[in-house]
């Protein structure tokens, strides 16, 4: 008789006796948030330093969609020299189905000059030998590498300061001061000695070297030459695309490009700058130039160019034929130091 009842009163009631809970009241279940893959940088996307200052890398995080670690599968590229200029450090972030890429940039600001250089030497190098194993030079174009190696020293130990093209721009017309002791290392055609001896010794000594290559004989996009300018100590500078070679009789040293139609010249030195992308200067092939080389550069959007002719780069010249101090073999530390 108990179960009748108890029968009745749930229906009754419309309880759904039997049952724990009321199916009306069970909870709701909410779908997963789906997280993205994340990079994030440390610190400021943009930083300040001063002239000599060493920067720091302030790191960065990168997160799967799972929230796994995946630190190891970020790459950073770009250099921060002491010396004064613009730097991008770039991280990218790459996994089976996307890539994430960020960018910090990092200004390190001009020295602070009281007294104004009277004369900036740009050297000229050419090639080098390794006497240090026996290798012998072929022609004065050839410098030691123990003679480098000193001269290096003697400018490391002498706290020279290396201006960037923009500075020495800047420099020659006269809107910015620079140290008394200020110096450029340049080297003509690119040529392997200067990767293999050149190149590494001025890392060693933090010591940056600009070379003036010839764009149809270096691909300065190769992975290879990507390598070298993260080192932060070599810059590129163009020696033309094609222009170094003959064919101009009775001009100079007889060099094709003083020779050139303005609209030759102009997509010549396009397609350097094009594939350089971040130079600003010229070097005449066999040093040869005329009033006519001069307009092509400067159309070209370069803002120096550089002879072979024997100088000091000094205010007030002419910013489309400076002059050189030329680095032969056999000139003795002195003799170095006498001509800078």
């Amino acid at each position: 008789m108990k179960k009748l009842m108890v029968f009745v009163l749930c229906i009754f009631l419309f309880t759904g006796c039997g049952n724990e809970k009321n199916n009306d009241s069970a909870p709701t279940i909410e779908e997963p948030i789906t997280k993205e893959t994340t990079l994030s940088l440390k610190g400021e996307e943009s930083i300040s330093l001063e002239y000599g200052e060493e920067y720091i890398e302030p790191g960065f995080v990168a997160t799967s969609k799972t929230g796994e670690d995946l630190s190891e599968n970020v790459t950073v590229e770009g250099k921060v020299k002491k010396t004064s200029g613009e730097y991008t450090i770039t991280y990218t972030l790459k996994t089976e189905d996307e890539e994430v890429v960020k960018i910090r940039k990092v200004t390190v600001n001009p020295i602070e000059v009281t007294e104004n250089a009277s004369y900036v030497p740009v050297l000229m190098y050419h090639y080098f030998y390794d006497d240090t194993i026996g290798e012998q030079p072929s022609d004065a174009n050839h410098l030691a590498k123990s003679d480098f190696i000193n001269q290096l020293d003697y400018l490391k130990k002498n706290n020279y300061y290396f201006p960037t093209m923009k500075e020495l721009r800047d420099y020659v017309d006269g809107k910015i001061k620079l140290p008394p002791k200020s110096i450029i290392l340049t080297m003509d055609d690119g040529q392997e000695s200067n990767y293999r001896i050149a190149y590494p010794l001025a890392v060693q000594y933090e010591i940056p070297i600009t070379w003036f290559i010839v764009t149809s004989w270096t691909d300065p996009t190769s992975d290879y030459m990507k390598n070298l300018l993260d080192s932060g100590y070599l810059n590129l500078e163009s020696h033309t695309h094609d222009m170094h070679k003959a064919g101009c009789s009775g001009m100079g040293h007889g060099g094709y490009f003083q020779c050139v139609s303005k609209t030759e010249g102009l997509n010549d030195l396009k397609t350097s700058k094009d594939l350089i992308k971040t130079t600003t200067a010229v070097a005449y092939p066999f040093g040869d130039y005329n009033d006519l080389t001069k307009e092509i550069v400067k159309e070209a959007g370069y803002s120096l160019a550089f002879t072979t002719e024997w100088g000091v780069v000094k205010p007030g010249m002419d910013p489309y034929a400076l002059p050189r101090v030329r680095i032969s073999a056999g000139n003795s530390l002195q003799s170095f130091i006498n001509s800078i």
